[in-house]
Parts: structure tokens; C-alpha cells; sequence
């Protein structure tokens, strides 16, 4: 893989981050927010994405912008939660709370059918 990443990136002319955004087949945002926020739309009401992960170090200062200006088009849209269910990850992906043990700072689930 190494090896086609270096042609890739001499045959372009990329620099690291460049190959790295060309081969790693990741959705860009690059538009006007409302572009943006209508690109997502477009995939979660067509099934083809039920979630975005930004990658801060492939957008550098752009991530600032993504929440303060694509976010709140995308919770108008109904397409991104503006509450969240619980107060942990687990709780907001539908998993059973954990709870820390006295004493040593390890999670044990709550749940009994789980050790």
C-alpha cells in the first residue's frame, strides 16, 4: 500500500496530507455551510450515512467552523440530535450505564447479566 501511496502522491504532485486525504476516501466539506449541511442531509435521508466523524488534523482550524456554522443547519434539518438521553457515551449510544468500582477507577457495567 506504501508503495501505490508514493506513486499516487509523485504522479499528483501531493503533499502528505494531500495523499492522505485522496487515498483515504473520506467525504470533504468544502462549500458555503448550507452546502455542506445539504451534502449530509443527502446522506442520511438516502440511508447511505447515519453519522459523520470529523478528523480535525485533516481540516486544521476547520472544525471550529464546521460546529459554529454546518451544526445548527443539520439540527434544523433534523439530522443531528440537539439533547443527548443520558450523561455518558453509553448512555447516548443506547448502552448499558457503567458504573466506576470504589477504590480502583476501573467501569463495571451496572448491568447484572454483564460481569
Amino acid at each position: 500500500m506504501a508503495d501505490s501511496w508514493r506513486a499516487l502522491s509523485r504522479a499528483k504532485g501531493l503533499s502528505l496530507r494531500e495523499t492522505v486525504i485522496e487515498t483515504t476516501g473520506r467525504q470533504s466539506c468544502i462549500g458555503t455551510p448550507e452546502a455542506v449541511a445539504a451534502e449530509r442531509d443527502t446522506f442520511v435521508q438516502t440511508g447511505a450515512a447515519d453519522g459523520f466523524i470529523p478528523v480535525p488534523h485533516l481540516t486544521p482550524g476547520g472544525l471550529d467552523a464546521f460546529v459554529d456554522r454546518v451544526v445548527p443547519l443539520l439540527q434544523e434539518r433534523g439530522v443531528h440530535r440537539t439533547e443527548y438521553s443520558g450523561t455518558t457515551l453509553p448512555a447516548h449510544l443506547g448502552l448499558p450505564e457503567a458504573a466506576l468500582r470504589a477504590g480502583d477507577g476501573t467501569a463495571s457495567s451496572t448491568d447484572p447479566s454483564h460481569p
